[in-house]
């Protein structure tokens, strides 16, 4: 491998993982131990965040990854510079191809060559993004492309595709919650039977068993409905019975499971629950508050915080808001579909912080002296933080005075409380 695109590979690896720190800094990570093989292997995670997808998953792997990627993504000169330089692989879908037939011969070849010497490669097996919080039925690309690689070498491999879930709570939104849980591989030396006594039905076989373990390590919703009943009631049991992460993820599964045999069993029960939930969420709205203020009350520490962080906060603020900012207008103006804006603020960011910062920086210098210019450098990043802790607070304390004047507060906090006991009753012991 080329050394210095390899350098370009890792220092752009370094600044992903700490965009997903930044923008994700709720983040869950769970059995990432999976993912430390260093043989030929493919790569898969469900696909609800566009671009951000396959690289939250590569960037939890110790080895250097490929990625099979749409071939529309290679039609110009300079991007199929960019894409064949940096590891890409272009596959065509019915949307890239204008109608004419579709060949991925060569993609399939490449695809095969690359994993039995060693290599790993990133496919996402639904075929396209979708912003939602469940999983899209499997093409079978990926288990052909491994049961035909292992066939080349008679089974006698240790190639493996290594599932990952990604779950985001909001995946468009800042500083939201993510999850990413990886699965037990799935080794193709399990199908050598299978496979030579149908290719078909081993790779349809391969295929189900790979779409269920990313099912069963995602919150797979059944629809839009679904998904907003279960992501209040993860708001109600953080907020009464917080677990870390991994934790949560793992009652939230149960949960969902106990809702579901709930809506089987007594359809009945199961509706006035979920009227129960939309008016205590109606209260909410109406009020422009949360559940967090009307579940707790913030301390004295919390007031402190506020009080004495403040200035420091205010600082940060001013003096990031150009850098900040940019991203979020550049989002807007670009009117792109709603899941590539992560993807394209994080981009901004990465670009806008370090220009801006050190466009601020000069101008102090240039006024004040050298000295003060790095010492206002150094200031940035840290009151930048600062903000960042500041304001959930700020927020968090500004809706329990919303909570705090609405009207029969008490009576509200009542009908939470039989909410919550309705919600802890879906929990399988």
């Amino acid at each position: 491998m080329n050394p210095i695109l390899y350098l370009i590979y890792q220092f752009l690896k370094l600044l992903t993982k700490i965009s997903f720190r930044v923008y994700y800094p709720n983040a869950t990570r769970m059995n990432l131990d999976r993912l430390r093989y260093r043989g030929g292997s493919i790569l898969v995670s469900n696909h609800p965040n566009t671009l951000l997808d396959p690289l939250n998953a590569a960037c939890r792997v110790p080895k250097v990854v490929h990625f099979l990627a749409n071939a529309s993504l290679f039609q110009t000169p300079f991007t199929n510079w960019f894409f064949n330089t940096f590891y890409c692989i272009p596959v065509e879908r019915p949307q890239d191809t204008k109608g004419k037939p579709i060949n991925n011969a060569n993609a399939f070849r490449k695809s095969q060559q690359f994993i039995n010497k060693g290599g790993c490669l990133f496919i996402a097996p639904e075929g396209g993004s979708d912003m939602e919080r469940r999983v899209r039925p499997f093409k079978t690309g990926t288990a052909r492309i491994l049961l035909g690689a292992a066939a080349q070498e008679h089974f006698e491999t240790d190639l493996r595709i290594m599932p990952v879930g990604l779950t985001y709570d909001h995946p468009n939104r800042f500083r939201s919650r993510m999850t990413v849980n990886a699965a037990p591989p799935i080794l193709a030396r399990d199908y050598a039977e299978a496979f030579k006594a149908d290719k078909v039905q081993a790779a349809r076989q391969l295929t189900q068993e790979l779409e269920q373990a990313i099912r069963d390590h995602t919150i797979d919703t059944k629809d839009e409905a679904e998904d907003t009943i279960i992501l209040r009631a993860e708001e109600l049991l953080r907020n009464s019975h917080p677990l870390k992460g991994s934790d949560h993820f793992r009652r939230t599964k149960n949960w969902i499971e106990g809702l579901r045999k709930q809506a089987e069993q007594s359809p009945e029960g199961y509706k006035a629950y979920v009227q129960q939930q939309e008016a205590y969420w109606e209260k909410l709205t109406a009020a422009r508050t949360t559940d967090e203020a009307i579940a707790k009350r913030p301390g004295t520490a919390t007031l402190i915080f506020l009080i004495l962080g403040a200035p420091f906060a205010l600082y940060g603020l001013t003096n990031n808001f150009l850098a900040g900012y940019l991203p979020k207008l550049v989002s807007k103006k670009l009117d792109l579909y709603i899941g590539y804006t992560a993807s394209v603020q994080i981009l901004c960011g990465l670009l806008a912080f370090p220009i801006f910062y050190a466009l601020q920086s000069w101008a102090v210098g240039a006024w004040l002296g050298s000295t003060a210019g790095w010492l206002y450098l150094l200031s940035l990043p840290l009151t930048g933080w600062l903000y960042l802790k500041w304001q959930p607070v700020a927020t968090r304390f500004k809706n329990r005075q919303k909570a705090k004047s609405m009207k029969h507060l008490e009576e509200v906090k009542a009908e939470r409380a039989t909410l919550l006991k309705a919600t802890l009753q879906y929990l399988n012991p």
